[in-house]
């Protein structure tokens, strides 16, 4: 139960972070097609925010004494989210003052590939590892690039 709230606060983030669904709220009916114009000789330059380099910065707060269970699952996801089609990189460190802190650092060729992510099995047992293991709630960020698409 714990881990599904995890997922729900990670989608809800997602969500969030694309300001309530996968569409831009752009006016342009074309915003899919950076570079065109309007008839006015301007060119458009909305972008679907669906379609932007996705970075997601999580931080984790582990009991002191779980330390070593969530590590043995956290680099099996690390190893798994690097391997998923829409990865750019995915990094995990570990605060080396507090050693109970980590920090994930993501990055995500579009909103599709987060989506996938977050819907994949490896993602799902690192919610049940946070639920174990965690001192505290983890504390999720996700940010569009302004302007870089990846192709």
């Amino acid at each position: 139960m714990k881990s599904r709230i995890i997922v729900l606060i990670c989608a809800a983030a997602v969500m969030a972070a694309c300001g309530g669904n996968s569409q831009s709220s752009s006016s342009c009916p074309h915003h899919n097609h950076e570079g065109h114009n309007h008839g006015d000789g301007k060119a458009c330059t909305e972008t679907n925010a669906a379609d932007l380099k996705k970075v997601i910065r999580a931080q984790a707060f582990i009991k002191p004494d779980k330390v070593d269970a969530f590590l043995a699952v956290a680099n099996a996801v690390v190893e798994k989210s690097r391997a998923e089609a829409g990865n750019i990189s995915y990094s995990l460190y570990q605060d080396p003052q507090d050693k109970t802190r980590f920090l994930f650092f993501e990055e995500w060729k579009n909103q599709a590939a987060v989506d996938t992510h977050f819907a994949a099995e490896h993602f799902q047992q690192l919610g049940e590892a946070l639920n174990d293991c965690s001192s505290a709630p983890a504390v999720i960020t996700i940010y569009d690039t302004t302007a870089e698409k990846v192709l």
